[in-house]
């Protein structure tokens, strides 16, 4: 199968995790620097870093006005394997920490929501988020956990602080660094209520056969990255959990989050902090498949159907496709439609339309740029029956 931007796949199948997550990324940014990178691997220990730049802007805000968005984010992340290294059952600490700030006076995460109508800057009025992952949170902690594998592989267990969107709903185009920035296209579709991306929790995968495979987690619904140790305090006295169960089938255990169908139950903890409206919480049910119909395209449709208050969406359908190889080995496409039916309970119902079109280009072994097209039809807050909206990515690595 050819699919550049996911080389070492086997890595992702062992952990049945997405291709955000740690032991992924890194893998995807190392094909081409080895030298100190095997070195350090030989021992067990591999390290990754990035700088994230997003700008975003639209013409159509709620009120008439311009909407612009920009910010940046810094991470550094690795894994290291102490244990089980001689019978491939490795266990061992994974870690990620971030510094996500805004160069703007808000940043992207909040362009779909914020108007000018208490003196801040306008937004799209658009239920959704664009640009999930940059925020001006500050430093935060998105992963410190520990991962261990049995079976050869066909099992793994991560305990610590984590982020569900790792082994939740994934799929190829889901990274807001790589992929899609608008969070329809991405996991749950919009349609599942989602914690911080750093709280504690447990998570579980194993391969039940060569194709099907079950993974479920709990996690802290209370949780906060920027804090931590805190979560000893909302874990066991708040005590709201937001847990999943997702079955699902694959090509093979190395396509695990390309060639790829599958259905995910969760439960959003009551009164909590993530409630939009009513403290009432939520549940649902989503489903994803992907899978390439040539050696470089992957159509996909993903949704979902929610009840309560913790979701943006009741109601959500996305299809799409990734392109992969699209001018060099390196790039890809990805094109998708989004609709959408609105909580009612938070939002008061109605319907979306989104578009997205972005191009991830990389430039040697250390840049990637990626414009972003996307159109956005009825926003339910806004005066405007539409909205263009423009971003460009940049990705610096190492």
């Amino acid at each position: 199968m050819f699919f550049p931007l996911l080389v070492s796949t086997n890595v992702a199948a062992a952990n049945f995790e997405s291709p955000d997550s740690v032991e992924n990324t890194i893998a995807q940014q190392t094909a081409s620097q080895q030298s100190w990178r095997e070195e350090l691997a030989e021992n067990g220990l591999t390290l990754g870093a990035d700088y994230n730049v997003f700008a975003v802007g639209s013409a159509n805000g709620a009120r008439g006005g311009d909407a612009n968005r920009s910010s940046g984010v810094a991470r550094f992340y690795g894994s290291w394997d102490l244990v089980g290294r001689e019978s491939g059952n490795l266990g061992g600490i994974v870690w990620k920490v971030e510094h996500r700030h805004a160069y703007s006076d808000t940043a992207p995460k909040n362009v779909a929501f914020i108007d000018d109508v208490s003196g801040g800057p306008e937004g799209l009025g658009y239920v959704g988020i664009i640009g999930s992952a940059f925020s001006d949170q500050g430093f935060r902690v998105t992963n410190l956990h520990w991962k261990q594998k049995f079976n050869q592989g066909r099992t793994s267990v991560i305990a610590g602080w984590q982020d569900v969107t790792d082994y939740v709903d994934t799929y190829a185009l889901a990274s807001p660094w790589t992929g899609f920035s608008n969070l329809a296209f991405s996991t749950g579709a919009g349609a599942m209520g989602l914690p911080d991306d750093g709280v504690l929790a447990l998570s579980v995968g194993h391969m039940l056969t060569d194709n099907v495979y079950v993974v479920a987690g709990i996690a802290d619904a209370n949780g906060k990255s920027d804090d931590i140790f805190d979560g000893f305090n909302t874990l066991f006295d708040e005590s709201e959990f937001f847990t999943t169960v997702e079955l699902g089938w694959t090509a093979s255990q190395e396509q695990i989050f390309t060639d790829n169908v599958h259905i995910t139950l969760w439960d959003f903890g009551k009164n909590t902090r993530h409630s939009n409206a009513t403290g009432e919480g939520g549940k649902g049910i989503n489903f994803s498949a992907s899978y390439f119909v040539t050696e470089q395209l992957m159509p996909f449709v993903r949704g979902g159907f929610s009840e309560g208050d913790v979701a943006l969406y009741d109601k959500s359908l996305s299809v799409g496709l990734g392109y992969f190889g699209l001018g060099k080995a390196t790039n890809n496409l990805g094109v998708a439609l989004n609709w959408a039916e609105t909580n009612e309970v938070a939002f008061g119902g109605g319907e979306q339309y989104t578009a997205e079109v972005y191009y991830n280009m990389q430039f040697g072994d250390h840049v990637q740029i990626t414009p972003d097209i996307q159109y956005i039809k009825d926003p339910v807050f806004s005066q405007e029956s539409s909205a263009w909206v423009f971003g460009v990515r940049m990705r610096i690595f190492m």
